[in-house]
């Protein structure tokens, strides 16, 4: 086999990690728009040499950054750099900025590391009045307060028996104001969160955690990630009040998500949940977060009735769900996704019209999770950009590409050939820098 061939789907292709490069002179075709100013950042895994392909897993897998800096029409730079963490593993599942601070975010009990807009990691101390500075790949930010809301777990604490998450707010100034306890005995993956005006939304789904995928030495088998899904377990969704704490749990059918688009509540005061709904993943024989496809879907949460009606909102299977970043919370229109299995597709959905756009981009093309920019005075709730790094299997290369938001179908507003490819990853964020 060659170098970037592997029984190991995960390290195959453009999967396979790349080395660290920078430059400055970068290929533009089309025209940048120029009142985009700031930094296109994008996480994922990167293992370094010598790699263990029969046991590698990519939640595990070394973080690796890429960043291009925009300016006045204008690429000035692109980068990629390991995630170096003073606190030991470099987070590789998402990059936001919250307040004045950029981190590098992942789940399961690892602290965030913060970094500055020249993508230099640095040594400050996230949250500095947290006792733990654990952490998750999702928080999500009201536009209105400025708080930052977040629901983590803890491998450290699922080890030792405590069946627990931790609902945490982040105050504006990057200040930690609550970590409040809440009871999940089966200890669920909690990949995502979600909030409404008064609630936020804690996911206590039939995938937990689990060690049996051992030898006798307790070496993990086969790229094991240590959770497993369960027949036993009672899915539920909890609704934390933000102000009383009271959590309201309500039962819903058995099923997985790794993201939601958005969550609000209606004028009937129930909580509208749209996300990327698995019927199952993570069984005992695949460790891999593969198998069952993701489909669009919304649940209709009722904290009065305790009760959960399902809808499916689009047939073709899609992940890697994005949302206006100043709507999370409130009631939304448009959500944009990426087809899953062929990754040459972005999905712009119309919640109001129940319409699915595509934007195709070929055969020879794969794309990562698109990223919505809103316009400066946007006019609509669509009015922006949508961005997002595309691999071109023709050139080998990688290019970071601009549409409008608008007339998403169209030929992309912009194309940024970059020195090398950006191999298949995780999250990222636009930061603007203006």
């Amino acid at each position: 086999m060659t170098k970037r061939e592997s029984k190991n789907k995960f390290l195959s292709g453009n999967w396979y990690p790349v080395e660290e490069t920078s430059t400055t002179e970068l290929k533009i075709s089309g025209e940048l728009p120029r009142e985009l100013s700031g930094l296109f950042l994008r996480n994922g895994p990167n293992p370094k040499e010598p790699i263990n392909h029969e046991n590698y897993h990519p939640f595990f897998g070394d973080g690796m950054i890429h960043g291009i800096r925009v300016e006045d029409g204008k690429a000035l730079w692109y980068k990629n750099k390991f995630v170096t963490s003073p606190f030991g593993f470099g987070p590789n599942t998402h990059v936001l900025k919250h307040g004045e601070k950029i981190y590098a975010l992942v789940e399961g009990g690892v602290s965030p590391v913060i970094m500055d807009s020249e993508m230099n990691f640095l040594e400050e101390e996230p949250f500095p009045a947290a006792d733990n500075k654990r952490f998750t790949a999702h928080p999500k930010i009201d536009s209105d307060t400025g708080e930052m809301h977040a629901v983590s777990y803890d491998f450290g604490e699922y080890v030792n028996g405590l069946g627990q998450v931790h609902y945490v707010t982040i105050d504006s100034n990057g200040k930690l104001i609550k970590d409040q306890i809440i009871e999940t005995p089966s200890r669920p993956m909690v990949h995502d969160c979600a909030i409404t005006k008064n609630y936020v939304l804690i996911f206590d789904l039939p995938v937990t955690f689990n060690l049996g995928r051992r030898d006798d030495d307790n070496n993990p088998i086969g790229g094991d990630y240590p959770v497993v899904w369960n027949d036993k377990h009672t899915s539920r969704v909890g609704l934390q009040n933000k102000k009383t704490d009271e959590i309201i749990w309500i039962e819903v059918n058995p099923g997985f998500l790794f993201h939601i688009v958005n969550s609000y509540e209606d004028d009937n005061g129930q909580v509208v949940l749209d996300f990327c709904r698995y019927e199952r993943l993570f069984d005992f024989d695949n460790p891999l977060p593969m198998g069952q496809k993701p489909f669009l879907t919304r649940w209709i949460l009722d904290p009065k009735t305790k009760t959960c009606s399902e809808e499916m909102l689009d047939d073709r299977p899609m992940e890697f769900s994005r949302v206006h970043p100043d709507f999370d919370g409130k009631q939304h229109r448009f959500g944009y996704l990426l087809n899953d299995g062929r990754l040459n597709n972005y999905f712009k959905h119309d919640f109001e019209k129940s319409e699915t756009i595509a934007h195709d981009f070929g055969e020879s093309c794969q794309a990562a999770e698109p990223v919505f920019i809103p316009r400066k005075n946007a006019k609509s709730e669509d009015d922006g950009f949508v961005v997002g790094f595309v691999y071109d299997k023709t050139t080998d290369l990688s290019d970071f590409v601009v549409l409008d938001a608008q007339n998403f179908s169209d030929a992309p507003l912009a194309r940024v050939t970059l020195p090398q490819r950006v191999p298949f990853g995780f999250h990222g964020s636009w930061i603007n820098l203006d």
